[in-house]
């Protein structure tokens, strides 16, 4: 069986077209560097990615990094493309960075031809597989592969190698409170803890459980649980605000529908008869929920 094709379409840009080279795979291989020509370009000659998804590197993993520097130098040179008489940065901020910080004036790097419209792509996927982003800037930038080339969830999910599932699940939290989502960003909150979060349909709420959490140091079983409670206080001062008494086994039968497809659902019935409302967030996930059913059905 092949195997599967994880990169975008631009990173064959960069893989030379040689026998040693000739997998995608290959760019950000550590030995492929030992295969081709690396030169040493002055620090100042090298300008970042524009398209940089990380919006947050760890100070103290920096200076980490660039103590490593000094005492062992460079183990893999960074990636670039030429642009004028500088060099932009495709692949290896962080190095650069290091290697500044180290109080150096050159590193080594492998000059690759790049045209304009790949390099958002390869920076994102780059980032998205390498370099460990937190939940929100994996999110926007699979948000941005989406937005700037027009891909479906199932096309990000075959770039980045991951499945589809996943990428809809990281996309959800965008749509948390900003406040919440600079939690996570910042590392305050994790990435279950935001998923617990995001069961509650009301940001009031999810803003007032995010405080709970941090202030109460809560694990994400117990953010879990205080997620079941709220929902249920809800429903009982909505049911005391509309004089409604529905029917309990209707309301379990909401919260199994909601488990099962992953979204709020809501059953009315007036006497023998009444209708179902799923809720869907986008496209995306009104074809998941769509696609769930079908397969369930036959």
């Amino acid at each position: 069986m092949a195997d599967k094709r994880v990169l975008g379409k631009g990173l064959e840009a960069l893989i030379p077209s040689t026998p040693l080279l000739r997998t995608r795979e290959a760019l950000f291989d550590p030995g492929a560097s030992s295969r081709e020509s690396i030169v040493k370009i002055p620090l100042d000659k090298i300008q970042p990615n524009p398209y940089q998804p990380r919006l947050e590197i760890d100070p103290q993993g920096l200076l980490d990094l660039a103590q490593s520097v000094r005492e062992k130098g460079i183990v893999q040179p960074v990636i670039v493309r030429q642009k004028g008489d500088l060099y932009e940065l495709i692949a290896g901020e962080r190095r650069w960075r290091a290697v500044r910080e180290a109080g150096l004036s050159e590193i080594p790097a492998i000059i690759r031809n790049v045209q304009d419209e790949d390099l958002l792509e390869l920076a994102l996927v780059e980032n998205i597989q390498r370099e460990g982003l937190n939940a929100i800037e994996e999110a926007r930038a699979y948000q941005r592969l989406q937005d700037e080339f027009k891909l479906s969830q199932a096309d990000v999910a075959e770039k980045v190698g991951k499945d589809r599932s996943t990428i809809a699940n990281t996309l959800r939290l965008l749509a948390l409170p900003d406040e919440i989502q600079r939690y996570i960003s910042t590392g305050l909150l994790s990435e279950g803890h935001a998923r617990a979060v995001l069961a509650l349909t009301s940001q009031e709420l999810q803003i007032l459980l995010a405080r709970k959490i941090l202030a109460g140091k809560l694990s994400v079983r117990q953010t879990e649980h205080e997620v079941v409670v709220l929902q249920r206080t809800s429903k009982h001062e909505h049911r005391k605000r509309t004089g409604l008494h529905r029917d309990a086994h209707l309301l379990s039968l909401e919260e199994e529908m909601q488990r099962i497809l992953g979204t709020k659902v809501r059953i009315h019935r007036r006497g023998g008869r009444g209708k179902i409302e799923i809720e869907f967030y986008g496209q995306e996930d009104l074809e998941r929920i769509i696609t769930f059913l079908k397969v369930n059905v036959e």
